[in-house]
């Protein structure tokens, strides 16, 4: 099974792994073959699936195509099952996250091993459920042993060392999207995404159109932005809507994705007001379920800070996937089960 994963993988072939923004490795040297494909840059995100103790690397095009599985690892999560609610009580957070800035291991204890990936937990809908804590990572351990006993950790997610290290070239700080589920079924079911890509397409055209009415009509009753309440906010995006004469909204590079409680989707966002105000950057976007099918806009952020992918290596991933304590750890796994 192990010499068919890596023929699978070798076979997918493709360009090095082209380094983005200083944090990935340089370009790897291309065979004369692999010259002749043309790099495919795509937005990656990590799957931690706690029931399965496993973390997929996926990738989330833009359109409706599936996302494409990369390689699986095997992980370490939380003491104590649940989804996490209070600092100190040793689960594991579930929702969708985004990756920080890349901690060196060296300036940490010993048991993060060589590199810690925060992600922004507790992020926006956390902090409205009254969740707290702080300091959940995604880290390497002092001895890759400490993976086999599973449910270790304080509420992190761990990895072996060398994977860890591999997830350094592939998220990219503050902008990868890190999706932790009690079952890895329960996100990006296809007609959740499609509502939810629905109602972003919704507000983008509302905003464009000036549809006031049809724009505030998609906000959570709860949602607050900056002190302003609902009803502000509607207010406050009347005079704006009104201050310009010529307004131009366009949205592109639209991901979706959904969990079984809320989802977020993220684009990149090109506004001009009258040639005197234009903004360009990463919009985000929160969506709560309230009802069977039914979802409502609970928050928004923007950052002057455009998306980020990285240039897909299947390269560089069967390399990953050959050299991973994962890829034997999980094939001795499934075995074990047969």
């Amino acid at each position: 099974m192990y010499r068919r994963i890596l023929s699978l993988a070798l076979s997918l072939g493709g360009l090095g792994f082209i380094a983005n923004q200083g944090w990935a490795d340089e370009a790897a040297t291309t065979t004369e073959e692999s010259i002749r494909v043309k790099a495919q840059r795509e937005m990656v995100y990590l799957l931690v699936d706690k029931s399965k103790l496993t973390a997929d690397l996926m990738t989330m095009p833009e359109d409706n195509q599936q996302s494409e599985h990369l390689i699986s690892f095997k992980i370490a999560i939380g003491k104590e099952e649940g989804d996490k609610q209070k600092m100190g009580d040793n689960r594991t957070p579930e929702g969708i996250y985004f990756s920080q800035r890349i901690l060196n291991g060296r300036k940490l204890g010993k048991k993060y091993g060589p590199f810690a990936i925060p992600i922004d937990f507790p992020n926006p809908l956390d902090r409205f459920l009254g969740k707290t804590g702080y300091g959940i990572w995604l880290h390497g351990v002092e001895a890759d042993r400490r993976i086999e006993a599973a449910k270790v950790t304080e509420g992190c997610v761990a990895f072996y060392n060398a994977d860890i290290q591999s997830l350094t070239q592939w998220l990219v700080p503050d902008q990868s999207v890190v999706v932790i589920a009690k079952d890895g079924s329960q996100v990006n079911r296809p007609e959740n995404v499609a509502k939810v890509r629905q109602l972003t397409q919704e507000w983008i055209d509302s905003w464009a159109k000036r549809d006031l009415d049809h724009y505030i009509s998609l906000y959570h009753d709860s949602f607050t932005v900056d002190g302003k309440d609902k009803q502000a906010y509607y207010e406050y995006k009347k005079r704006v809507f009104g201050s310009y004469k010529n307004m131009e909204v366009a949205m592109n590079n639209i991901r979706v994705f959904t969990h079984d409680r809320y989802a977020v989707a993220v684009m990149n966002q090109d506004f001009n007001g009258d040639n005197r105000y234009r903004s360009y950057g990463r919009k985000i976007l929160y969506w709560q379920l309230t009802g069977e099918d039914e979802w409502k806009l609970f928050h928004e952020e923007f950052d002057e800070k455009p998306l980020q992918f990285v240039d897909l290596s299947r390269e560089k991933i069967a390399q990953i996937i050959k050299s991973s304590p994962s890829t034997k750890a999980l094939q001795e796994h499934t075995e074990s089960r047969l």
